[in-house]
């Protein structure tokens, strides 16, 4: 991994053990150092080694690279939240698919970080994966009035899910919205095949001759996003 000037690395393994433990932990010593980012990455992630520099030539105090689903349906991990007679999250489909064909340079296999980055690559999400996140320390030092120690709890400690929206609901509240930069892309992978955007734009095209693609894929329905434990 390429590191800024000057910068150094500190690597902490999160071993295997509650997400609500372990994970929490791992923020509590990065908060009690000196370091500045808490680059969040997962063990089925793989990315290049200018991961690292890419997301923080944006300036923006949360922001993650972006991942697509590993297993089929291989659609983007953006979600958007929606509001009507019912209130759910949903894959952002659409607005990626349009976005890659407008940059058909990056429909490309594997991970990937395009060094001419356009200015429209940056996209604000109302959460994603936190799989490979770059996280500044101001952004969970202002959570803590709001979750105190439990930066990442899964949606429920009983049968598991992400933990990802919680977090990004809660980094949002104390005024850290979260980006996603899609001029840098992380493979999310499954077997030895790491999933990326000619993968996701694959499905699409699949999906769109047999008639399934339209709809947006949607999950985590809520009657109210922000009571989130």
């Amino acid at each position: 991994m390429i590191l800024p000037d000057g910068a150094t690395k500190t690597f902490k393994p999160s071993f295997a053990g509650s997400v609500k433990t372990v994970w929490n932990k791992v923020v509590k010593d990065f908060l009690a150092s000196k370091s500045d980012w808490l680059f969040s990455t997962h063990d089925d992630i793989v990315y290049v080694p200018e991961t690292l520099t890419h997301l923080l030539s944006w300036d923006k105090p949360l922001i993650s690279a972006l991942v697509f689903m590993r297993h089929s349906p291989v659609i983007p991990h953006i979600w958007q939240h929606y509001e009507g007679r019912e209130s759910y999250y949903a894959h952002r489909i659409r607005d990626t698919r349009a976005w890659f064909y407008d940059h058909q340079e990056y429909i490309r296999f594997g991970p990937f970080v395009m060094p001419e980055k356009p200015a429209d690559a940056l996209v604000e999400v109302d959460f994603t994966s936190t799989s490979c996140t770059l996280i500044h320390r101001s952004v969970l030092e202002g959570m803590q009035e709001f979750i105190h120690d439990e930066w990442f709890v899964c949606d429920s400690e009983e049968t598991g899910g992400g933990e990802d929206r919680r977090f990004f609901t809660y980094a949002k509240i104390a005024g850290f919205p979260g980006y996603v930069d899609r001029s840098c892309v992380a493979g999310h992978v499954a077997g030895d095949i790491p999933s990326s955007a000619a993968d996701f734009i694959m499905w699409d095209n699949v999906s769109q001759f047999n008639g399934t693609g339209e709809p947006e894929i949607k999950g985590l329905e809520t009657d109210n996003p922000m009571e989130i434990k």
